[in-house]
């Protein structure tokens, strides 16, 4: 809570504890010192019961609009903060990837211009056919994260048709099956913000087996368990050797991953080892607590 928003809910406070009282006050002064005179008791009583309860009616109205109106401001607050968040998140995420391949390439053409200047045309030429493999690489990630990011936005459908369709769409471009194992009757016991996160992770899961993992086949497996639900991205590839978070050579990928579902009261956690494939664990919990308050610590590791 800012300073602005204490400053109106000590307002707010005093105006509900004095406001009733001083209109209490008035009106029973304006009943003793005039009502009285002029009407007969009865027709005072009612009076008094008719003005009591039109200035109550009118006091609550006024209270909840004034309680209504800061939280609208509060919720306009929290979305355009977490608006600003995802656009980092996407800026960092293209940073990961989009920038490493154009350094790539930067490098590879400084190269093949020192091969021009040699004459080596033959190592020219097979500098330039890398050069055109990044640059595919490229294209092809950039469509993907468009892809990906129009998908996360456009959840209408529901999570697990949105998810099943994702699943459909990588297995038509790798060749790699997935087998998806949703909660029972496709439950959706998260917000809407939530599951856009855990979309968001599953995709970028997928995008690390695309791209290092060389698998057989994915699964996505989800269970409840009290009041939490783990989605477990499994894959059977070549796996890496974990990286215990915070060392040389975290991925940030996987920094961005664990901050999506931190956002949304979860954490997450890799584990892989080289030849058997990698897990990626979403764990969201749902009785309000904050998931994220043990990540980086134990299991938490990062690969290339």
């Amino acid at each position: 809570m800012n300073f602005d928003d204490r400053r109106r809910y000590r307002r707010l406070k005093i105006l509900t504890t004095v406001g009733p009282t001083v209109f209490v006050a008035v009106a029973e002064t304006f009943r003793f010192y005039y009502l009285r005179l002029v009407l007969p008791p009865a027709s005072v009583s009612l009076v008094a019961v008719a003005v009591t309860l039109v200035g109550a009616a009118a006091f609550s109205t006024y209270v909840f609009d004034v309680v209504e109106k800061m939280e609208n401001e509060r919720q306009e607050y929290k979305d355009a903060m977490l608006a600003l968040q995802e656009r980092e998140r996407l800026a960092r995420e293209m940073h990961d990837g989009l920038a490493q391949n154009l350094a790539a390439i930067n490098l590879n053409v400084h190269r093949a211009k020192k091969l021009l200047e040699a004459e080596d045309f033959p190592e020219l030429g097979e500098e330039l056919g890398h050069i055109q493999a990044a640059v595919n690489l490229s294209y092809t990630e950039v469509r993907q994260s468009l892809y990906d990011l129009k998908a996360s936005q456009s959840l209408q459908q529901g999570f697990w048709k949105t998810l099943r369709k994702q699943a459909v769409d990588f297995e038509r471009s790798t060749g790699v099956p997935v087998v998806l194992e949703p909660l029972p009757d496709e439950q959706e016991p998260w917000t809407d913000s939530a599951a856009v996160q855990i979309l968001r992770i599953v995709q970028e899961s997928l995008a690390n087996v695309r791209k290092h993992a060389a698998a057989r086949m994915v699964t996505i497996r989800a269970a409840r368990e009290d009041n939490q639900v783990k989605i477990c991205i499994i894959d059977d590839g070549k796996g890496f050797v974990p990286i215990p978070a915070g060392e040389v050579g975290h991925h940030f990928g996987l920094s961005i991953m664990e901050e999506r579902a931190e956002s949304v009261g979860g954490h997450v956690t890799v584990h892989s080892e080289p030849g058997v494939g990698t897990t990626v664990t979403i764990i969201l919990a749902l009785d309000g607590q904050r998931g994220g308050d043990n990540v980086g610590k134990g299991k938490t590791y990062v690969g290339g």
